[in-house]
């Protein structure tokens, strides 16, 4: 039983509590304060992990309440989308004091060390309120004479203006360049009235219907096989035939508030509610149906387990797999919803979403008896067969679970379609196990999976349809909206390529705009210590859609991301707790390359999907972004061709081509992932459901796939962690006459500058290693030092759980800088560290890392195009 264990971790907690007490001092504090890498040495890390295992809701953070100014105590979110709470009257001006405040706080309510807080509150809410301007373009990128439809929202915003800015740097820092930001002369300029949109999250199935054949007025019996995952306190509709006017009509079969299988009936003016008292248990396979007769306004409901060894969370010796059955009586005659949709795992298009799985729905479009219903949903063989039936599997043959609709048996005009991308390619209740792909058994996987809060498309109407001015150059640009009352602004970025099928450059930057998407709108996985209001405001905007970090209200992970909806983490100085993040980092490459007069243009991991090597063939060498972590195999294809073919590549980052994605066939703009069974990861794929329904490949890691980012780039991710970044030193291989070119001019030990965390050697890390897959004679000509063990292994490479795994202990836990040749006389150069691009300006652009990268490019041939 859950209060079972509850009860074991209490007990655990109070022990650890008292052996922990005696460690914490005043000294360790002030520590902690001066150093915060202190946080990951013995015995103040035991501490610090002991506090962070509470759920978030029970954690005090500190809360920027004026941006760089001020900060306070505040409560995390009671739940999802809920704001934080002020939790302390008092407010600092430095970031330090609060920090320090708020680790006393829980030392005090954990451990009971310490003095009690005096200025302890209980709220208001701290939320983030006032007027927005929110937006996204139709597409990632575009060329000179091509159209780009961008979609605005203005929230309390009656006018705003737009242009149109190219972006080079826009990190503030004042040890860098500052924010370089430049307005484009007469393009795009406008002031414009504004209106708000707005977005329906959840997805569904819906199925036209103007004939009629729903309808249930001459009764009804309805029948599916679903797997509920969760009970959100509101109706959860399976099967709905219903109106969403101000009066109920039609019928719906769901689980109410408390998670009990319900049929809802609508005359017109009224509701009838028959239901089985007993919730239906999560994560179990159950037939469920109602029925319903207008002739006597009977209405029978049944449900029954549905079990086998493998389909559900428990075994069917522990389930009673007994049906239920409950009878009621209609108080008024059906009144038939208007509209002409039946929708499944839908209440209506805006409310009512269903969370689990669904298999197999179908429809009597007349009332059913008792022993009739009993016998659908039982699945049994003498079951009467229903004249409306859909198919929610894959067809036989099918390799890929891609597609938007769903077939009715023998009633084409009745087929689904798919909204807002629930998950297809998942197991249903005839999964044994036998077989891990729907490809190979379709018979196990006929169920798709619905989600609350899934987003496939914002769905606003375009606000501005612009097109790309001739002769632009190539770069990153953003459309800015600016309120005209000075309120707010916010800047929509996408890129600017060259004119089709030419190059205006010499070098390629391919920005990694697959990874943009799995960490759009990232919101802290739970607990952040230091929260910005951009933060705090995506934490209220759930309908802005996730990243492929989170999970669903049911706690399953997230598949889909979609650049068509607005991505606040890109919008150029949008602080998040992460910033500068993805865009910005990236930016610091682009400046580096415009600082220093060379000729490039900019693509994205978006255009090389859909190119291929071809795009790459025009450039004499390509530049990747600073966190390249998701890939597709189109990508990594034509990244291997194209190096091969000559081509010179330098992978200016870290944990780069780790992730298998793929995109839609039908719906570029959505990208799929799933996380399998290795890797660093915050949620894994279920058991069985390791392969993309848009492409039928396996997902996971790339390694998992004998893949790995070392036979290509030479490096693959090696760690992660927190605490000051480290330095390069000079490698072993440093003497060779290729090295010594290109360390001409780079001190012994270099990269101890950058614009955060004082090093280029941070954030996540990767290694050479001939085991895994690295060129043999490759030359490693630097190598990394000074980090501390807040960076840890990777945990695909451990074989077990033993201590030691830190910087300071385990020699894998390291970057390394590496150059190598192809057999077709490419190069590939990798630095093997995200919070490299952050150190290319230090010192006016005057360091070691802009020297090497500078000697790289310069060894390049010239292109032969």
């Amino acid at each position: 039983m859950d209060s079972s264990t509850a009860k074991i971790q209490e007990r655990f907690g109070e022990r650890r509590a008292e052996q922990l007490r005696s460690l914490v001092t005043e000294e360790l504090i002030k520590a902690w304060i001066r150093d915060p890498d202190v946080g990951h040495r013995e015995p103040f890390s035991w501490v610090l992990r002991f506090l962070g295992r509470r759920p978030p809701a029970e954690r005090v953070t500190v809360y920027e309440s004026v941006p760089g100014e001020e900060w306070c105590l505040a409560r995390q979110p009671a739940s999802r989308g809920a704001p934080y709470r002020l939790a302390a009257r008092r407010r600092f001006t430095s970031l330090d004091e609060a920090r320090e405040a708020c680790l006393r706080r829980e030392l005090h309510e954990v451990l009971g060390w310490g003095e009690p807080p005096a200025d302890t509150v209980d709220g208001p809410d701290l939320s983030v309120e006032g007027p927005a301007l929110l937006g996204y373009a139709d597409r990632v990128s575009a060329a000179p004479g091509d159209p780009v439809a961008f979609m605005i929202s203005a929230e309390g915003v009656e006018r705003y203006t737009t242009e149109l800015v190219r972006l080079r740097h826009v990190d503030d820092n004042p040890a860098g360049p500052g924010v370089r930001v430049e307005t484009v002369p007469d393009v795009w300029q406008g002031d414009h009235q504004g209106r708000a949109q707005t977005t329906r999250i959840g997805s569904h199935i819906a199925v036209p219907d103007p004939g009629g054949a729903t309808t249930g007025l001459d009764g009804f019996a309805v029948v599916a096989y679903v797997h509920p995952t969760c009970v959100t306190g509101v109706r959860q509709a399976i099967v709905a035939r219903w109106g969403d006017g101000d009066t109920p009509r039609g019928y719906a079969l769901g689980l109410d508030e408390e998670g009990r299988l319900t049929l809802w009936l609508g005359d017109g003016s009224g509701e009838t509610a028959t239901r089985i008292e007993t919730p239906l248990a999560l994560r179990l396979w159950h037939g469920v149906g109602a029925s319903y007769d207008p002739a006597t306004g009977r209405v029978v409901l049944a449900v029954r387990p549905l079990v086998n060894s493998v389909n559900s969370l428990l075994s069917p010796v522990v389930v009673d797999d007994r049906p239920q059955v409950a009878e009621g009586r209609a108080e008024a005659p059906l009144a038939p919803a208007d509209g002409g949709e039946l929708l499944f795992a839908a209440l209506t298009p805006d409310s009512g979403h269903y969370n689990g799985k669904i298999e197999s729905p179908r429809l009597w479009q007349r009332a059913l008896d008792r022993d009739a219903l009993v016998a659908a949903v039982s699945d049994a063989p003498d079951a009467p067969e229903a004249p409306l039936r859909w198919w929610f599997g894959t067809p036989e043959g099918a390799h890929t679970a891609a597609s938007l609709s769903v077939p009715c048996v023998g009633r084409p005009e009745l087929d689904g379609r798919l909204v807002n991308m629930p998950v297809r390619g998942v197991t249903g209740r005839h999964y044994t196990g036998d077989a891990d792909h729907y490809a190979y058994d379709p018979r196990g996987y006929g169920a798709i999976h619905f989600h609350d809060d899934e987003l496939a498309d914002s769905g606003w109407e375009p606000s501005h349809e612009l097109t790309v001015p001739d002769g632009l150059p190539s770069g990153v640009y953003a459309l800015r909206v600016a309120a005209t009352d000075g309120s707010c602004e916010r800047a929509i970025p996408f890129v600017v390529r060259a004119p089709a099928g030419t190059a205006t450059g010499d070098i390629a930057l391919l920005l990694p705009t697959a990874t943009y998407l799995a960490y759009a709108n990232e919101r802290g996985l739970g607990y952040v210590p230091v929260v910005p209001q951009g933060t705090a405001f995506l934490e209220q905007r759930y309908d802005l859609g996730h990243s492929l970090y989170a999970s669903h209200t049911d706690g399953s992970g997230v598949s889909y991301s979609s650049w068509r909806r607005p991505i606040l983490t890109l919008a150029p100085g949008y602080r998040i707790h992460l910033s500068p993040f993805m865009l910005a980092s990236d930016l610091y490459i682009l400046d580096w390359l415009t600082e220093l007069g060379y000729s490039f243009d900019v693509i994205t991991d978006h255009d090389l999907h859909a190119e291929g090597a071809d795009l790459l063939r025009r450039y004499r060498g390509v530049i990747t972004g600073s966190h390249p972590e998701y890939a597709s195999a189109r990508m990594l294809d034509a990244i291997e061709s194209y190096v091969d073919g000559g081509g010179n590549l330098a992978y200016i980052g870290g944990n780069g081509y780790y992730w298998v994605v793929s995109f839609h066939p039908e719906l570029p703009h959505v990208m799929e992932l799933r996380r399998g069974l290795s890797g660093t990861r915050s949620w894994q794929a279920r058991p069985g459901e390791e392969h993309h329904a848009t492409t039928g490949e396996r997902g996971g890691l790339w390694a998992g796939r004998n893949r790995p980012p070392q036979k290509l780039f030479g490096v693959g991710f090696s760690a992660q962690g927190g605490g000051p970044s480290g330095r390069y030193r000079a490698g072993p291989d440093h003497e060779d006459e290729v090295a010594r070119k290109l360390l001409d001019g780079v001190p012994e030990v270099f990269g101890d500058l950058a614009l955060i965390d004082g090093g280029a050697v941070g954030d996540e890390i990767d290694r050479y290693d001939p085991a895994l897959g690295s060129p043999p004679d490759a030359l490693v000509i630097a190598t990394s030092e000074g980090l501390g063990d807040g960076y840890q292994f990777v945990v695909e490479e451990l074989g077990g759980t033993n201590p030691g795994q830190g910087a300071t202990e385990n020699p894998h836990v390291r970057s390394d800088m590496v150059y190598f040749r192809t057999r077709g006389g490419g190069s590939v150069f990798s630095t093997g560290s995200i919070a490299y691009s952050k150190g290319l300006s230090a010192n006016g652009y005057d360091n070691g890392l802009s020297r090497v990268t500078r000697n790289v490019i310069d060894h390049w041939p010239a292109a032969d195009v």
